[in-house]
Order: C-alpha cells, then sequence, then structure tokens
C-alpha cells in the first residue's frame, strides 16, 4: 500500500502512490463540495495492578454495537430484533448531529447507552447515544507520521476484570480508556516513536480471550516491521507478536492496515496484508495475501496469494466476513483488485472469487463488506462501477449492483434486511439487502468514508472528509443519530446545503506567483481522480495570474461530456458541456462556476463567485451552461479531476 504523505510545505506526495483512497480519492472527491492503517521497540504505560493483575474479558450486552463489524466475526450484521425493516425505514429522520472537532472516519461503537468514537485530530469522545451530549473526551497523542488521521482505528468496548474499557488506536499507540470517564488504564505505543518512524494503527481492534489483537503498518517503508499484535487487555504487555516477513529483513509490503478477525472454534485469527510498492525484489510470502494465525500463539497457519508479484498496489483491506455457506465456514474479503476471494477456514483453500469490479490502487474493495441471510454486500471505491454489490454467499454470483451510489470507502452494515453504506457522493444509504433496491437516502455534510453502528431502531452514522496533510482542521464532519419517524413527525436533516452567490471581478491574489504550482504559470493538469473512458487519453493544463486574476485551462483528448458522467440520475439526465468550478473548502459547499470550455477545450474566466478562499478548482462534465449541478449527489457523478491548492487561493478587491 503505497504511502502518500504530507510533505513539509503541506502539499501531497503523489509519487508515492495511492495508498489510502479514503484519504486521498475520497478528499479530491470531497471537492465537489463545491456544488450544493522478534518485535519492534516499544514503550508501555500501564495502570497495574488495578484489576488485580490480567482479568477476562467479557463482550458488551449482546443487542449493542461494541466494535468494528459487532463481534469477532466480523459479519457487520446486527443480531437482535429491530424495528427497522425494509418496510419502514423510509421514517428515518435525523435525532442529532454531534460536530467534532476535525473527520471521523472511524465507525463509532455503541455500549449501554454511550457511543464511542475519535476524529482526524486525536480527540477520542464519548456521547450520550440518545441526545448527543458529550459526556467526556480525551486527547490523544499526537504522532507526526499518520498519513490521514491521529485516529481511524474503530473502538472496542469490552469489560476486563470488571471495568469496562474502551480499547482504539491512535498514530503509534493503543489505548484501554475507562468507559466511565476516559481515564487511561494503559497505553502502549509499539515503533521506535523516532522521526523517521512510519509505524500506524490504523486497524481496529477486536477483544477475545484477555487479549487485544490488531494490526499495524509501516507505510510501505523498507527495513521497518509491520504485523499483528497480541496485548494483555487488563496490562498492555506483550502476549505475542506475529512478523509477516518471518523474522527477515523488513520488506515494507506486509503492511496490516485492515483488521484481524477470529473464530473462537476453530483458535484462528484471519487478517489481510499490504501490497508491495517498494518493487518486487521485497516481495514476500506473506504480501497481498490473506492469513490465518493461532490464536494462542500467534503462529501461522495457512495464507492464501493470489497474485503474481507486482508494484500494482492491490491490498486487502477492511476486516475478513465469517460466514457459512453449504454448511462449510468460510472467511471471506475483498481486494482492491475489485475481486471478493471466499476460502476454506481450516485450509485456506479458494472456494469461490468473484470480480465486482476491476483493479485499482484507489478502488476495489477497501472498506469491508457485511454478511446476512446469505448475501455478501458492500461497497467498492474508484475504479470501474457500479459501486455497491450484493454477493451470493453460496457461489460468488453478483446477486445485484446498483447504480445510483458513488465510489465507497465505508464499512457496510446490515439489520432485518435492510444494507446501510455510505458513499463519496455525501449521501448515507439503506438498500434492500435483497434486491439491492434503494429504500431511503439522506445528504449529509461530507463524504461518508466511515460506517454505521445500529442498535435497537437508531443508525449512527458518520461523515466528512479533508485532503491529508493540511493543517486546516473540517469544521463540519461529525456523528449523526437516524431514528424512525413518529406519526406526524417532520423530517430534520442538517445535511450539506450548496449556494452559489453573483460573481466578483476586478480582484487579485495575495498569492505569489510561483508559490504553487499552476499560479503564474502554466502546470499540467492530471487525470488519475478515475479512469478516463475507454479510447480516451485526455490531457490538459491550468494556470491561475495572481494580478489581475484570471484562471485559464486547456484540454485537449475530453471526448464527449457525456462519456465522463457516471451512474445515476446524472448519467440519465445528460452532459452536453465542461464547466469549471471553484470551491472554497473540501467540507464546505460553497463556490460556483468560472467557464464554460468551448469547441477548442479551452475556458478562461476571470471573476470568482463571491469574495473568499478557494482551495480547489475542478472540471465538471454539466447538463448544459445553464445548469450546474443540483447538489452533492448530483455533482459527484460528474467531477472529472481536480486540482488543490494550499495555502488556498486568496482574493481581495484590486485597487
Amino acid at each position: 500500500m503505497a504511502a502518500d504523505r504530507a510533505d513539509e510545505g503541506g502539499a501531497i506526495n503523489a509519487t508515492r502512490g495511492t495508498r489510502h483512497a479514503v484519504a486521498t480519492g475520497v478528499a479530491l472527491l470531497a471537492a465537489i463540495g463545491l456544488l450544493a492503517a522478534s518485535c519492534a521497540a516499544s514503550d508501555t504505560t500501564s495502570e497495574r495492578g488495578q484489576d488485580g493483575g490480567p482479568g477476562a474479558t467479557q463482550p458488551a450486552r449482546p443487542c449493542d454495537w461494541p466494535m468494528w463489524g459487532v463481534d469477532p466475526s466480523r459479519t457487520f450484521a446486527y443480531p437482535c430484533p429491530t424495528n427497522l425493516s425494509t418496510t419502514t425505514v423510509k421514517d428515518l429522520t435525523e435525532r442529532w448531529f454531534f460536530n467534532t472537532y476535525d473527520v471521523v472516519t472511524a465507525t463509532p461503537a455503541v455500549v449501554d447507552g454511550t457511543l464511542y468514537v475519535g476524529d482526524w485530530s486525536g480527540k477520542f469522545y464519548a456521547l450520550d447515544a440518545a441526545t448527543g451530549a458529550q459526556r467526556w473526551m480525551v486527547q490523544a497523542d499526537v504522532h507526526p507520521q499518520v498519513y490521514a488521521g491521529q485516529i481511524v482505528s474503530s473502538a472496542s468496548v469490552n469489560d476486563v476484570g470488571g471495568i469496562r474499557t474502551v480499547f482504539f488506536g491512535s498514530g503509534q499507540t493503543m489505548y484501554a480508556l475507562r468507559a466511565d470517564n476516559g481515564e487511561v488504564r494503559w497505553k502502549r505505543r509499539i515503533g521506535s516513536g523516532g522521526p523517521d518512524d512510519f509505524t500506524e494503527i490504523e486497524s481496529s481492534p477486536v477483544v477475545v480471550e484477555g487479549k487485544v489483537i490488531f494490526g499495524f503498518d509501516v507505510h510501505n517503508q523498507v527495513g521497518q516491521r509491520a504485523g499483528v499484535y497480541a496485548l494483555d487487555a487488563a496490562t498492555g504487555d506483550d502476549v505475542w507478536y506475529f512478523d509477516p516477513d518471518q523474522g527477515n529483513p523488513p520488506s515494507g509490503c506486509v503492511d496490516v492496515w485492515g483488521s484481524p478477525s477470529v473464530d473462537l472454534t476453530r483458535r484462528s485469527v484471519f487478517f489481510g496484508t499490504g501490497s508491495c510498492d517498494p518493487g518486487i525484489q521485497y516481495w514476500t510470502p506473506y504480501t497481498e495475501a490473506i492469513v490465518a494465525i493461532d490464536l494462542g500463539s500467534g503462529q501461522p497457519k495457512w495464507k492464501y496469494q493470489p497474485h503474481d508479484p507486482s508494484t500494482d498496489d492491490l491490498d486487502y483491506a477492511g476486516a475478513p466476513n465469517l460466514f457459512e455457506a453449504d454448511n462449510r465456514a468460510l472467511v471471506g474479503l475483498g481486494n482492491k483488485d475489485g475481486s471478493y476471494y471466499a476460502l476454506d477456514r481450516d485450509t485456506g483453500q479458494l472456494v469461490w472469487k468473484t470480480a465486482a469490479s476491476g483493479p485499482s490502487a484507489t478502488g476495489g474493495f477497501i472498506g469491508p463488506t457485511a454478511y446476512s441471510q446469505g448475501i455478501i454486500a458492500g461497497g467498492t471505491a474508484f475504479g470501474p462501477g457500479p459501486y455497491l454489490h450484493g454477493i451470493s454467499a453460496k457461489d460468488g454470483k453478483i446477486l445485484w449492483q446498483e447504480k445510483s451510489a458513488q465510489p465507497s470507502y465505508a464499512a457496510s452494515a446490515i439489520a432485518n434486511g435492510v444494507l446501510f453504506v455510505g458513499a463519496s457522493d455525501f449521501t448515507f444509504r439503506a438498500l434492500d439487502l435483497q434486491s439491492g433496491s434503494v429504500l431511503w437516502s439522506q445528504e449529509v455534510k461530507g463524504v461518508v468514508a466511515g460506517g454505521a453502528a445500529i442498535v435497537g431502531d437508531d443508525v449512527f452514522a458518520v461523515a466528512g472528509i479533508r485532503e491529508p496533510g493540511l493543517d486546516k482542521r473540517s469544521e463540519t464532519s461529525g456523528v449523526y443519530r437516524f431514528g424512525l419517524r413518529r406519526p406526524g413527525e417532520a423530517t430534520t436533516t442538517t445535511g450539506s446545503t450548496s449556494t452559489t452567490a453573483p460573481s466578483v471581478g476586478n480582484l487579485r491574489l495575495t498569492n505569489p506567483p510561483g508559490s504553487q504550482p499552476c499560479i503564474g504559470s502554466p502546470c499540467p493538469v492530471p487525470f488519475n481522480l478515475k479512469p478516463p473512458p475507454a479510447g480516451l487519453t485526455p490531457s490538459g493544463t491550468m494556470e491561475v495570474t495572481p494580478d489581475p486574476f484570471s484562471v485559464t485551462a486547456r484540454f485537449s483528448g475530453l471526448g464527449s461530456p457525456q462519456q465522463w458522467v457516471d451512474g445515476g440520475p446524472a448519467a440519465a439526465e445528460g452532459a452536453t458541456v465542461f464547466g469549471l468550478f471553484a470551491s472554497e473548502s473540501d467540507d464546505n459547499p460553497v463556490g460556483g462556476l468560472l467557464c464554460i470550455l468551448g469547441a477548442d477545450e479551452s475556458c478562461a474566466a476571470t471573476t470568482l463567485p463571491r469574495l473568499a478562499t478557494y482551495n480547489r478548482i475542478t472540471l465538471l462534465a454539466l447538463k448544459d451552461a445553464n445548469s450546474p449541478p443540483k447538489g452533492v449527489a448530483d455533482g459527484v457523478p460528474r467531477l472529472i479531476t481536480t486540482m488543490s491548492f494550499e495555502p488556498p487561493l486568496t482574493p481581495e478587491p484590486k485597487g
């Protein structure tokens, strides 16, 4: 998994690949807001002896959502009765929205009336699940080498030695907090902690039999070890460590940024591993593999490795689903190659494989799928659409594919035949698990890159995104609670609202020429956000002149605007022109049209939608020159490419 990361200037270093579509591709999609993851060295700080030594772990209440995937088998399926159904889900309405300090891409855990989740700034929150009021908040230690955010790990809530405890990863550290007040029971840092140490816990822990089990990655850094740890849940001490390099020099090709699943009966831990971007000479027997290891010792049992050595960046992410088909115990996991693999849990033998999408470094299966009623369902990211899929768990047959949703990096969740999943089009959806029909949808205040938690008749979701590597936080991200509407109750929402203000001219920019690409001289426009239509090889340049302000864009080989419109109502409505739009921030859907491309595939503008700062200029395929997208959900399918500016373009009146 190639590691794009922030350089000292704050720009994204795109030369290192596209490891986190969650953080890169999604952040780019968020531009449409303009419209409408022997041992490494470590240290341990432990609350020794608080519960009299090692204590047994007990799962939270069975009808809560205590961890990513709801249970160690990571089915992401709510196990209890609920009034949510294919008939009633249309009556969901927003109950509350809690505005976090920064982006949330973790999935909430909800236990005994309290919701637990962390954000990219490292703040970890406990909220009243009924009201959304904050009960407590803890600031985690900040690790400078994270790729996207400090906390992307989803929490697990367990009773340890009689004390309810919340476990989550942040940067290089695994935390164990008291659930009642946020007090640190212990925290364990892995890696060396040095300035060049890229160790990061993006994995969501699973807590079983007194062990906290999680993966960690090193952003493909040769010479740094990745793998899977099991820590004592009461103390944070080592129980075992699985080294995918098997004692050989650290390859940088065995990152574990997904999350483990556990079969207690078979005493097995299952997980996927990352790609080999440093070069095929570093390829190992555990690169891009599904792996089973022993729960008690961490020793390997088997591995399944479908790809030949390459640098194609085809990670296994997400979390393996454990399910049965034809009385056979299977483990299944999607790959960034766009295929879902179902293996025999005892042997690792391939039972079936299904291509739901195509291979892409920023696409395929990244967010985990969910399993219920014989169906595996979930989303794929950038790459060939459609992006939501229902797959038969018995034989891998594609049962349905939903065509209106845009790329998804979010975990899926199921309750009583209803699939819940968010997407990059600022929309959270409920679908019929059997047919894939959309039963309900809600536009929210940002990309939905985290999963949902379901408790009783309530659905808890998250939204928000910003580009990694920027100092500016997201001001609109947060957590939602949706509940079934009572008779006569009106629908409420805090979804995005888009405006296009009258344009202003006679401007200059405070950004000096040459201060960043495109300012003061033409720069190339990349076309790597989504695959160009078949047969097209587009190219282009953009120049932003500071004084007086103007934007000039020249393209070639774009083809027809209709070729670029990707799914949903926008495809049916069509596209006849290309247009440039400016947006103020990734999480603030305010902006407007700059200019429409002419027959020569170029255009120029000397005005801006309003006197404000702008961090993106984006190329879209529009219905016509007088019809900007109706909102985010309509605009995302029209997105072609985008250019970001950090610091943002800052205009002021001239003269």
